[in-house]
C-alpha cells in the first residue's frame, strides 16, 4: 500500500490530530478538545493533555494493529484499555473532559481491506467502477446543538458552546448519545466496520473532520474531493481548507465551531489486490 499523507494544526496551536503508519496499515485519530469559547473552564481531570493521549494511543494502534489476524475493533479496545491503564493512576479518569479521540484506519491485508471508523473522521472508499462509498459515523451530529450563523466571539455562540459541551457530558459513549476512544475499552464495539476486496479500489481515503471540510461546507463533492486528492495530494486539500477557513473568519458563512481546525489527510494505493 502506498501512502501520502499531510496532518497541519490549526494557527497557533498544537496539533491534536495524529496521522500513523506501518506496513499495510493507516491510523488517523483526531483528539477532542475544548470550544475555544470556553477554553480555560474545563476541568479535564488528566495532567497530560489531549495530544498526549492521541500520541499514546496511536502507537498502541500501530503496535497492535497492524497484525492482520486481529479485528480492528479489538486491536482499538485493546489500545484503549492499555492507555487507560498508564495514567489511571495518576488522573481522574472518571471526569467527562477526560481526553479523548476520534478514530479512523484502514489496513491492506492482501487481498482484502479493512476499515474501521469510531466517530466523525472519515474513511471514503474511491471504487474503481466509480462509487464512492464514504464510511463516517454521525451519531456526534444528532445529540450536538445546530450552529447556527452567530458569529466567533458573539454571546450566542458562546451559548452554543456551552449547551454543546453539557450535550457532550450528557451523551459521551452512552447508548442513546456517541462514542469516541476514551477510557472505556467497550466503545471500540460500537465502531464501522467493514472489509471490501482489495482489487475492487483505486484507493481510499482516511481523514478526520478537519480534513474534509470543504465538503461539510458545500464547497466540494465527494469524488471532487477524492479526485484532488488522488491528483494534487492531501497537501493540496488542506491549502484549499485553509484557504476557505480565511475567507469566513467569523464562521457565519459556513457555521462550525472554530474558525480552523486541525486537518488530517491519508490517500492510499497500491492496494495488495488491485
Amino acid at each position: 500500500m502506498l501512502i501520502q499523507g499531510a496532518s497541519e494544526s490549526r494557527p497557533g496551536h498544537e496539533n491534536e490530530d495524529l496521522l500513523a503508519t506501518a506496513d499495510g496499515l493507516v491510523v488517523v485519530l483526531d483528539g477532542c478538545g475544548t470550544p475555544d469559547s470556553l477554553a480555560g473552564t474545563v476541568r479535564r481531570g488528566c495532567r497530560h493533555g489531549v495530544p498526549w493521549y492521541v500520541r499514546s494511543l496511536g502507537a498502541e494502534l500501530v503496535r497492535l494493529a497492524a497484525a492482520p489476524g486481529i479485528p480492528l475493533a479489538d486491536a482499538l479496545a485493546e489500545a484503549i484499555g492499555t492507555v487507560t491503564d498508564a495514567h489511571r493512576d495518576t488522573c481522574d479518569l472518571t471526569n467527562a473532559d477526560t481526553p479523548a479521540c476520534t478514530v479512523a484506519m484502514l489496513r491492506d491485508r492482501g487481498r482484502y481491506v479493512d476499515h474501521l471508523v469510531l466517530s466523525d473522521s472519515t474513511v471514503a472508499l474511491a471504487y474503481r467502477a466509480g462509487d464512492v462509498e464514504v464510511i463516517s459515523d454521525d451519531r456526534l451530529a444528532r445529540v450536538m446543538p445546530r450552529f447556527e450563523r452567530h458569529p466567533l466571539g458573539s454571546p450566542e455562540r458562546a451559548d452554543r458552546d456551552r449547551r454543546s459541551s453539557a450535550a457532550r457530558t450528557a451523551r459521551l459513549n452512552r447508548p442513546d448519545g456517541f462514542w469516541v476512544a476514551s477510557t472505556d475499552p467497550a466503545a471500540a464495539a460500537q465502531a464501522l466496520t467493514g472489509t471490501v476486496p482489495a482489487g475492487e479500489l483505486r484507493g481510499a481515503l482516511v481523514a478526520t473532520d478537519g480534513g474534509v471540510r470543504l465538503v461539510e461546507f458545500g464547497e466540494l463533492t465527494w469524488p471532487t474531493l477524492l479526485d484532488i486528492v488522488a491528483g494534487a495530494g492531501p497537501a493540496d486539500l488542506i491549502a484549499r481548507t485553509r484557504a476557505a477557513e480565511a475567507a469566513d473568519p467569523t464562521a457565519e458563512r459556513f457555521p462550525r465551531g472554530k474558525q480552523y481546525d486541525d486537518a488530517t489527510v491519508a490517500w492510499c494505493t497500491g492496494l495488495s489486490g488491485s
